[in-house]
């Protein structure tokens, strides 16, 4: 029997013919929770379906789910080769197995016997583990918060846990780290989040301090790198409030820490509106050494903003990594000022650490993110979604679906 390491990807079972399109939603919905995934639609090419165990076995798994739907009673390749190779693995307590079942009985309700009548097996009784009712987005998010919570019980390193996060790549060569965040990626000739990585982040985050507790961790390690609203998010999901340490890892390697050694002097300008005064109010970081982008402001001019300011670096330059903690700080006060009891439209063009560190900071706010595209033209900026730190089942508030620019709610 191979030794199971707890940070390979899991194994996802399933009946082509009615399951194809469950497993790669599945799939999805795993990775964006930090569990990498081992799926033939993306690692393996067109071959007998034979050689996917194999495959997946010889480079290492940590788990599987097995997905029921109705025509896998047709599948004697998974009941008699795939299913009791994978329950063979489960007798080892490091490898984690769960059922996503899809048949409901005559009353509606998850029919838990299903998996058994379809799959019969001679060394295991599948109704012995652990089922999820997976149909609808709900379900597989429930399914993926419980293999996230297993996959980490045994990570945290010196009471620290690791995760890394890409949205912006394909999810193939993910790290193994006990968290490997990987949302789906832009579509085609677009540079901003899809909404299904949205549906897909939302869930996670509303479940990350319960991962993060289940480890054991009094402290999270963030590396990689996002779009700039989901990494909000994803700070906002763990508020200062919570006392949990965070240290976040740009890609040059530099630590932001929590320790205030430097300040960053900045400069901030108003924009004359004349919107409505319970409006929102629109707020634009540009904290980069790159040249000023200039459509901010035609932005928030042709939108019913109640004020708009932009807060820039006095001097355009690399923030030094010291320098993070007393520069959210600032950039938390400055916000907060700006807004009052206002909701606030946040724009960024700030490091990826910096966004994470004040998605922790603004757990009063309600905050409403904003992504560039580039891709159109003119280029733009897209409304993403509404963010609210400390806010029961998760700071994601909602998300929008129609990418196009929109008005202050």
């Amino acid at each position: 029997m191979p030794q199971i390491n707890d940070l390979d990807p899991i194994f996802i079972s399933y009946r082509h013919s009615d399951g194809d399109a469950l497993a790669d939603r599945a799939a999805w919905v795993f990775r964006a929770h930090g569990v990498p995934v081992w799926h033939d639609q993306t690692h393996l090419p067109p071959g007998r379906f034979q050689r996917r165990l194999q495959e997946a076995l010889d480079s290492g798994l940590s788990g599987a789910v097995l997905l029921v739907t109705d025509d896998m009673v047709h599948s004697s390749y998974v009941r008699e080769l795939e299913l009791p190779a994978l329950l063979r693995l489960e007798g080892d307590s490091a490898f984690t197995f769960a059922i996503g079942n899809t048949i409901t009985g005559s009353d509606g309700r998850l029919d838990y016997g299903a998996p058994d009548r379809l799959l019969p097996q001679e060394i295991a009784t599948l109704s012995d583990f652990d089922q999820f009712a997976v149909l609808d987005h709900a379900g597989l998010a429930r399914l993926a918060g419980a293999m996230a919570i297993r996959r980490v019980r045994r990570a945290a390193v010196d009471d620290q846990l690791h995760l890394d996060i890409q949205t912006r790549t394909p999810a193939l060569g993910t790290r193994k780290v006990p968290l490997a965040l990987r949302t789906r990626p832009p579509l085609h000739s677009t540079s901003v989040p899809p909404a299904e990585a949205w549906e897909d982040f939302a869930p996670f985050l509303g479940d990350l301090p319960r991962i993060v507790q289940s480890a054991g961790a009094q402290h999270l390690h963030i590396t990689g790198g996002a779009h700039l609203s989901m990494a909000f998010a994803l700070g906002a999901a763990l508020p200062t409030t919570t006392g949990l340490a965070v240290t976040v890892t740009d890609q040059d390697g530099n630590e932001w820490t929590g320790a205030e050694t430097q300040t960053v002097p900045l400069v901030q300008s108003a924009i004359p509106l004349d919107g409505p005064a319970d409006s929102p109010v629109a707020v634009y970081l540009d904290l980069v050494p790159a040249p000023p982008n200039k459509g901010f402001r035609r932005y928030a001019e042709s939108h019913p903003y109640a004020h708009a300011v932009e807060i820039a670096v006095a001097k355009r330059e690399p923030i030094p990594a010291d320098a993070g903690p007393a520069l959210v700080t600032e950039l938390r006060q400055r916000i907060g000022e700006v807004a009052g009891s206002r909701p606030v439209h946040l724009f960024m063009r700030v490091p990826f650490p910096v966004a994470v560190m004040l998605g922790r900071a603004c757990n009063t706010l309600r905050v409403t993110l904003y992504e560039w595209e580039r891709e159109v033209e003119p280029p733009t900026y897209l409304e993403m979604a509404t963010v609210s730190a400390g806010r029961s089942g998760g700071p994601v508030v909602s998300w929008t679906t129609d990418r196009t620019a929109g008005k202050p709610e």
